[in-house]
């Protein structure tokens, strides 16, 4: 039998875990880490999401907040039986607020494990002088 270096042993150590601060859930396992980037024209950022296939992950931008989410499907069992799962299985998903950004700019790409995105800053229009009539 294999074990792993894991120290659990009881049935009360998510409880315990919780307790001290430890994250148990999926999502503590599969975080999301992100390097937000910011220029005066665009922001990007670079997500960690190591193994996904990228027609799992969609993008949405929506009143500001871009969403990105991740759904896997369950290991597929062959000869082996499955003993310990620790590679996220599942849904997740993570909001960004950006603000107002050009939503029909918003570009992506995923390299590496790494998804990337740059979304266009909103460029405010310089202020045309308006003439005003006196009357």
């Amino acid at each position: 039998m294999i074990y792993s270096n894991c120290n659990s042993s009881s049935y009360l150590d998510p409880f315990i875990d919780a307790l001290f601060g430890k994250d148990t859930t999926n999502y503590g396992r599969f975080a999301m880490r992100t390097n937000v980037y910011e220029s005066e024209k665009a922001y990007r950022l670079d997500i960690d999401m190591p193994g996904f296939n990228k027609e799992n992950i969609t993008l949405d931008y929506k009143d500001g907040y871009l969403t990105v989410a991740v759904k896997t499907e369950e290991a597929k069992e062959d000869e082996f039986k499955l003993l310990r799962a620790e590679r996220f299985q599942g849904e997740a998903s993570r909001q960004y607020y950006l603000g107002e950004v050009d939503e029909n700019a918003i570009s992506a790409s995923y390299k590496d494990g790494v998804l990337s995105i740059v979304a266009p800053k909103v460029q405010p229009e310089e202020a045309k002088p308006t003439r005003i009539a006196i009357q």
